[in-house]
């Protein structure tokens, strides 16, 4: 995502793709870092310039995460589904397969440009991770898949960006993220600011979560869900 910066500050034009084998620096939401061993994942950041309003910049966040179902899915055994934990992660069986983070930098009251990183676990071996990490991560190759072909899941990957990227005035992710969404209708506890719990009600156009707490309905924009 840092060379995606330079790129733009040096002049580079729409939709700039920067990939990598393993990555120093990565991190996720939240501040945290992102366990990255070299060459068992995509790693890949894409540089947008897209002509939406700030607050609608988490439909980056609902068209990268779609993005990878559709990369992904073909792969998978049959039996095997995977879906999206609000707001960014995809899961299967619970385990996080992927992760999306988008990153934007703004001009006065507009969006000058947004990176979208992804990182999707192909064959990672997590023997040697964090048993945090080893505990709540998952690959293709773990969850069954046989030989998977990083260059074939990238290409899909890239592929449904641009498509959906193309798309995003006309045909925007709302409806389609919310169908593909785990977390609706399961208790969750949200950490930021502070702790909220409640039922996942329903997911709002600029990505809110409404939760139903004891208190009544709360409306959550930001936040990492437990």
């Amino acid at each position: 995502m840092d060379e995606c910066r330079a790129l733009f500050a040096a002049g580079a034009g729409e939709i700039t793709v920067v990939t990598a084998e393993e990555q120093t620096g990565g991190r996720g939401r939240v501040g945290r870092a992102w366990y990255s061993p070299p060459g068992g994942a995509i790693y890949v950041s894409i540089l947008l310039t897209p002509r939406i309003a700030p607050r609608s910049a988490n439909q980056l966040t609902m068209l990268g995460a779609l993005a990878v179902l559709d990369a992904v899915e073909p792969e998978l055994p049959f039996g095997v589904s995977a879906g999206i934990k609000w707001p960014n992660d995809v899961l299967i069986d619970g385990r996080k397969l992927a992760g999306v983070l988008v990153e934007t930098a703004l001009l006065g009251d507009a969006i000058e440009y947004c990176v979208i990183g992804i990182g999707v676990n192909v064959d990672a071996d997590f023997a040697n991770a964090p048993v945090e990490v080893r505990e709540r991560a998952t690959s293709l190759r773990g969850v069954g898949v046989r030989a998977p072909d990083r260059e074939r899941i990238l290409v899909r990957l890239l592929a449904s960006v641009e498509r959906r990227y193309a798309e995003l005035q006309t045909r925007p992710p709302f409806d389609e993220y919310r169908s593909r969404l785990l977390t609706l209708g399961t208790q969750v506890t949200v950490s930021g600011a502070e702790q909220i719990h409640g039922l996942a009600l329903r997911i709002e156009d600029d990505g809110a979560l409404v939760l139903q707490t004891i208190d009544g309905e709360r409306r959550v924009r930001f936040g990492d869900l437990g």
